[in-house]
């Protein structure tokens, strides 16, 4: 985040090489042409039963960890094949208020887009102060257990297999009381087990905190991230009895402190290594290779990935990544602040990275937005992978100092044709992209099973709210999609850091299981290929974690399938066609 009060002065942003319609001045939204026809998402939180309201615990002492919000987390935690949803909440940071109430808030999702709040009954309590979420089956039994990272200590939380959660933190080596930020699963070392990589922010108490603003005038924003000395992220190591152990420097991840708020582990260059990407906060951002044995590389500078095109620090905030141009290679999206491009950065085989925020399409609608929740996913069912970006300001005083921005910020969807993106009318998008928000966490599932990416946003200091997709299935000849559950039996159980190549008439994608990405949220890991109309039956091969391929053989049609990793280099996947409840 870039603030005025103690920041610097705001640095001009560059000139995008094209004028996109949503490129205006902060705060000065177009309005929308009218319309009345059919939209690709509709609201469907009223009738959910989801009644989640975040808490920043922003207050006239501004404490900075209010300002940063909370993201989400989907997670099928009772194995009914159906996603759940977790939010995750602030907490008042005076000493007066007793921390009683549960900051943490779990539903489970019954079908036909109902749910009720199960938090209760599952065991998921905790009261102090939370920022994300990350999903990983640590222990290999085959439910997915929770990490919830904050300000005060973090919670680790394993799933008993009967709808109900145990607080492990202390006893498995997580919790030291330092404030994290987000953090991802994946298998760092490969030997089966899921580690735990961490970011924290930086070093910060409320008797630090420092005073930003206007005395005289009696006004106070939040400070700029340069008053917060950057913490060192962590990386945790599976023993695999339970607990963890401190291997950042082992595994070469120290040295680079940053204000971590995004992670991702994937695979960004051409070889079988999972990878790391950190999206620091005004620090440069990480790029570590993988290495043999659990180490890591560090190619921030020469990966082209640590800065902007003209060599700039951001205040960069979410991440994902994706082949966006169906080339086989990797792609980085990183949203940033107001008068900032979101970073765009193009992939290539050998891990070599070019910022094409000016003219990929991302980089232009992005200016006006302080921008934080990043997904990329195919909504239309086109066979190009889109993003979801949500947006909003860090403060409710910014006017009363001169700032002409406003604290509710529309979202933004940029359409992928192609491999340019483009925004498209907001009115066609649905009400909810004409309604401000203070946009923060947002993760992508299909949370009704039919075969395309449902939304859910966690806003700061706003109700949650639930889009269904109905642009995936639209009136006439509607494309199909091929969902693909993966199961690890060599690997981890979670498959994270698999690598999937769908191929169908003439066009290939390449999708990938990864820990991690967005913003402080975990999302729907099924991997889900568009099938266009008239297209041969798809070929599909899977790259497992470790770097075994195998082609799978026998997917005839569109639908779920389950895909269980061969236990040895001769045999074949175990493939089955489920049918998963609506």
């Amino acid at each position: 985040m870039v603030m005025t009060g103690c920041s610097r002065p705001p640095q001009p942003a560059p000139e995008p090489a094209t004028a996109p319609p949503a490129a205006v001045a902060p705060g000065a939204f177009p309005e929308p042409a009218p319309y009345d026809g059919p939209t690709w998402f509709t609201d469907v939180t009223a009738p959910s039963g989801i009644d989640f309201v975040h808490l920043s615990g922003d207050s006239a002492e501004k404490p900075f960890p209010s300002a940063n919000g909370s993201g989400l987390g989907a997670i099928d935690f009772d194995l009914d094949g159906r996603q759940d949803l977790c939010f995750v909440s602030g907490a008042p940071f005076s000493p007066d208020t007793a921390p009683v109430e549960n900051r943490a808030r779990c539903f489970r999702n019954l079908g036909g887009w109902r749910f009720t709040d199960a938090s209760l009954a599952s065991g998921l309590h905790h009261d102090g102060y939370l920022h994300g979420v990350a999903v990983g089956d640590y222990d290999a039994d085959g439910f997915p257990d929770l990490f919830l990272t904050g300000y005060g200590g973090d919670a680790l939380f394993h799933n008993l297999g009967d709808g109900r959660f145990e607080r492990v933190g202390q006893a498995a080596g997580l919790d030291d009381g330092r404030w994290s930020s987000t953090a991802a699963f994946f298998d760092a070392d490969g030997d089966g087990l899921l580690d735990l990589y961490v970011c924290r922010y930086g070093k910060w108490t409320p008797e630090t905190n420092a005073h930003c603003g206007d005395r005289l005038q009696g006004t106070r924003v939040f400070c700029s991230p340069l008053t917060v000395e950057p913490e060192p992220d962590v990386l945790r190591m599976n023993n695999g009895d339970g607990t963890f152990r401190d291997a950042t420097a082992e595994a070469g991840l120290d040295g680079r402190p940053g204000r971590g708020l995004g992670v991702v582990a994937a695979h960004l260059d051409g070889d079988s290594l999972i990878d790391l990407y950190v999206a620091n906060d005004m620090n440069p951002n990480s790029l570590w290779l993988g290495a043999a044995g659990g180490r890591f590389r560090d190619m921030s500078d020469m990966s082209g990935t640590a800065y902007d095109h003209e060599g700039k620090v951001k205040s960069s905030m979410g991440i994902d990544i994706a082949d966006t141009g169906n080339r086989g290679h990797f792609d980085i999206l990183v949203t940033d602040f107001q008068g900032e491009e979101n970073l765009f950065f193009a992939g290539s085989a050998d891990g070599i990275f070019r910022d094409v925020s000016e003219t990929s399409g991302t980089g232009g609608p992005s200016l006006p937005f302080v921008s934080w929740g990043v997904q990329f996913a195919d909504f239309d069912l086109d066979g190009w992978l889109d993003a979801i970006i949500t947006n909003g300001h860090v403060g409710d005083d910014r006017q009363k100092t001169g700032d002409s921005t406003v604290l509710k910020q529309l979202p933004l969807l940029l359409h992928n044709d192609h491999g340019h993106f483009n925004t498209l009318p907001a009115a066609e998008l649905g009400p909810y992209f004409l309604a401000r928000h203070q946009g923060r966490g947002v993760t992508a599932a299909d949370l009704d099973n039919d075969g395309d990416h449902d939304l859910a946003f966690n806003q700061r200091d706003e109700p949650a709210t639930l889009l269904r997709n109905d642009r995936g299935h639209p009136d006439g000849e509607a494309a199909g999609s091929l969902v693909l559950r993966l199961v690890g039996t060599v690997g981890n159980r979670d498959a994270i850091g698999a690598l999937v190549t769908m191929s169908a008439g003439g066009r290939k994608q390449t999708e990938q299981i990864k820990g991690g990405s967005g913003y402080q949220s975990s999302r729907d890991q099924r991997l889900l290929f568009a099938l266009l109309p008239g297209e041969p039956q798809p070929a599909v091969e899977i790259r497992w974690p470790g770097g075994r391929i195998t082609p799978i053989a026998g997917i005839g049609s569109d639908g779920q399938w389950l895909v269980v990793e061969p236990a040895s280099p001769e045999a074949a996947p175990a493939l089955f066609r489920e049918e998963p409840p609506r």
